[in-house]
């Protein structure tokens, strides 16, 4: 069953002059239908500018369609007087932690949401113990969020949309501001979520984080040109190159190797198994 669904979806905006007033509009989305099963782990990618972060922000009414529809678990996104209920299903993260962190010590930020939506306050203690448990936070509750690494902070934002349990987590860039052990931590996380039963939409320049993905779709000018699971994504290497796209670097080795004839398969994706494959190759020629 789908959870989000998306037909014929066309988003545009306006620009104004120096008085406010709109002078015309620029397109940024166009004709994109797109379904999103329960519980899948879904990665966005494409090039600056390609649509996919306005893509995101439909997902929970931060923007509404310029024309076609959006609906979150039976919520059409265009609906006003559901606004609140959509942004309780749909949580995002974005690239920055610090613009999300709103308080001075770990477990009140937890608590913000949670207090403005007037949760009672036994259970707000428990959701705050529960969502800095997931993100392996707990012992960092009474710190200083300022005090904590970029990949902490990322956990901590984390946990404060997961406190008011969404059933589906929008992720925009969360590590791209993050050194190597940073992104690993919140790319653990978010697989944990994904592994409880969360719906993940994750948006990435990271090729070997979107690999990590069920399914990957591929924007390009405001259009999706591609969309399938990962390793048959990535085999496309040419095409993806074609619109300013990398691929994971394994991916890439395995690629070089076989333009020099070496004998290994199209969907390499993951540093182990192409390991794997050079030693088998090593082996037959012993």
């Amino acid at each position: 069953m789908n959870i989000i669904k998306v037909k014929n979806l066309y988003f545009e905006y306006n620009s104004y002059d120096d008085r406010d007033k709109v002078t015309g509009s620029v397109p940024v989305l166009s004709d994109i239908s797109l379904d999103v099963p329960r519980g899948q782990f879904l990665a966005i990618l494409g090039h600056n500018g390609s649509g996919k972060s306005t893509l995101a922000k439909l997902f929970n009414g931060i923007l509404t369609p310029t024309e076609g529809t959006v609906v979150v678990d039976d919520i059409d996104v265009s609906d006003d007087e559901m606004l609140q209920k959509l942004r309780q299903t749909v949580g995002m993260v974005f690239q920055n932690p610090d613009n999300q962190i709103v308080a001075t010590i770990v477990e009140e930020d937890v608590a913000f949401a949670l207090e403005n939506l007037g949760v009672p306050p036994p259970e707000i203690r428990e959701k705050i113990d529960w969502a800095l448990k997931t993100v392996n936070m707990t012992k960092f509750a009474k710190h200083a969020p300022h005090q904590l690494s970029g990949g902490q902070k990322q956990r901590v934002a984390i946990a404060g949309v997961i406190a008011m349990a969404p059933k589906c987590i929008v992720f925009d860039e969360p590590t791209a501001m993050l050194d190597p052990s940073g992104r690993a931590e919140v790319m653990k996380t978010v697989k944990k979520l994904n592994r409880d039963g969360a719906t993940i939409i994750y948006i990435t320049h990271y090729m070997e984080e979107a690999a990590e993905a069920d399914r990957i779709i591929v924007m390009d000018s405001g259009k999706i040109i591609m969309d399938d699971v990962p390793r048959k994504i990535f085999r496309e290497v040419e095409k993806l190159k074609s619109v300013g796209l990398d691929v994971p670097q394994v991916t890439e080795l395995a690629h070089e190797l076989r333009k020099a004839g070496v004998n290994i398969p199209e969907d390499v994706i993951y540093t182990d198994e192409c390991a794997d494959y050079i030693m088998k190759l090593l082996g037959d020629t012993t």
